[in-house]
């Protein structure tokens, strides 16, 4: 894996799951899977990610929510009514008798702007603090699913490996306790040495048996990402080369950290939205100063029948009809000036709970920088010194296969036995699994120093995924030969 320098790396668009890369996805080949391949479905279908998206949305709304505080509010009103009212008035010299029905229309319209209002300010500015931690956490969750699926699918290489060397192994040792009963049946070899072969051949049936269980556990990982059933992965290839990260020092890495870890972002911006909120908390004792200017319009229409008079000998009493037809409407324009004397003792409440807050917010910053300095410190070392192992590793293939030529040819000639010749047969085959096991803890150490460093993006999937081979099968069930 190729390590550059660090550039900054800013996310455009915290959303990778274009309708290019579903289009991908969908016309997906039917043969090998790849790197890539896992990564573009996981993108869709993972349900963390998922969940971190829907949260990315929902916290994004601080931002419009604070500023609804600062712009106007505007309100409208309407309502209607239709009423009957009687009127019944029987004395002794008087008499009326009415119904009144009314149709009443009313509409009002009001709008109100704060003037001067810090809590109000405050209260946005840290609606923008939340809005930018959700966009950091949602880019740190991007990252942290590059890394597992990188982890997963590498894992099922790992495991892949280990099973087919595991494999490997018991058929060495069967041959070798093939052999040795041979030797046993012509008089050449005790039969002790049988029952030693025999131990060390059913140790490696064993082996053999849980790595093929640790490659379905492996492959099953990789199915709760993407919610598919993957069958058959390409392979890494041999011409993969493991180099030191540039810049080589540590300081480097951990001063592009600082500038660029997005927990650590996350940490920062939300002190900054804990220190508003105390500030907003602080000026609550202060006076309020609004502008409110509204209209109204009313209207009613109706009738009023009925009869009324004096009560004489002789006398009708006069009905009467009536329409009715009023109109109003008027405007008004209020300053208003609110301040609090005493709240029952909240406000102060409030006032120490956001201080102590704030406070708490300090302290995870100062434990995220810290942490994120020892964490670029060491994924650098794991780095460095997985690049090393790689380089060791593979020459130790190369030591182990010598050293059991000359065991065998010592076995030959009777100055070695066969407890040796099975120990130097066991080294071979431990000296492959470390080689491949070294290979990929260099990938994932140097995958977690440039996540920690905050430029982990898909093309480091791309650039990996250019390393594999679909010839180099990785099949989800290994096949091997008779025990």
């Amino acid at each position: 894996m190729k390590s550059a320098k660090p550039a900054q790396h800013t996310v455009k668009s915290p959303f990778w799951a274009s309708a290019a890369l579903i289009t991908a996805v969908i016309a997906a080949p039917c043969g090998a899977e790849s790197l890539q391949d896992i990564y573009e479905i996981a993108v869709i279908q993972d349900p963390v990610i998922a969940a971190a998206r829907a949260t990315y949305r929902a916290d994004s709304e601080a931002r419009n929510q604070g500023r609804a505080g600062l712009l106007p509010q505007i309100s409208a009103s309407a309502s209607y009514s239709d009423s009957t009212n009687e009127v019944s008035d029987l004395s002794s010299f008087f008499v009326q008798d009415n119904e009144t029905k009314t149709d009443s229309k009313s509409y009002a319209i009001n709008l109100s702007q704060a003037l001067f209002d810090l809590p109000a300010w405050y209260s946005f500015q840290r609606g923008k603090d939340l809005t930018d931690s959700a966009k950091a956490q949602f880019a740190a969750d991007q990252q942290n699913l590059i890394l597992r699926v990188s982890e997963a699918y590498f894992n099922v290489l790992r495991a892949f490996d280990n099973t087919e060397t595991r494999d490997a192994e018991q058929r060495a040792i069967q041959r070798q306790l093939e052999q040795t009963r041979e030797r046993y049946e012509v008089g050449l070899v005790p039969i002790t040495d049988v029952h030693e072969a025999r131990a060390v051949f059913d140790e490696a049936a064993v082996n053999s048996l849980e790595s093929r269980g640790a490659l379905r556990i492996a492959f099953e990982q990789l199915q709760v990402l993407t919610g598919r059933r993957h069958q058959v992965l390409a392979g890494l290839g041999e011409q993969f080369t493991a180099s030191a990260p540039q810049p080589a020092e540590s300081d480097g890495w951990v001063d592009f950290a600082l500038d660029n870890n997005f927990r650590l972002k996350v940490a920062m911006l939300t002190k900054q939205a804990a220190g508003n909120n105390a500030k907003a908390q602080k000026y609550q004792h202060l006076p309020k100063l609004s502008l409110s200017m509204g209209y109204q319009k009313s209207n009613s229409e109706g009738i009023q029948n009925g009869v009324s008079g004096v009560v004489l000998p002789g006398v009708p009493l006069t009905a009467t009809s009536r329409d009715i037809d009023r109109d109003s409407n008027g405007s008004s324009v209020q300053l208003n000036l609110s301040m609090p004397i005493y709240s029952g003792g909240i406000l102060h409440s409030q006032r120490r709970q956001s201080a102590h807050r704030a406070d708490f917010a300090q302290q995870n910053l100062i434990a995220a920088r810290r942490n994120t300095v020892q964490s670029a410190r060491s994924a650098h070392q794991s780095v460095m010194t997985n690049a090393a192992r790689v380089d060791a590793r593979q020459q130790s293939i190369v030591s182990a296969q010598s050293a059991l030529k000359a065991t065998q040819a010592g076995y030959e000639v009777g100055t070695r036995n066969i407890v040796d010749v099975l120990v130097a047969q066991q080294a071979v085959y431990r000296a492959r699994r470390n080689f491949a096991n070294t290979r990929y803890d260099y990938i994932l150490s140097m995958m977690r120093l440039k996540q920690i460093a905050g430029q982990l993006s898909p093309d480091d999937i791309y650039q990996l995924n250019a390393w594999l081979q679909p010839e180099l099968v990785v099949q989800r069930s290994v096949i091997i030969g008779g025990s």
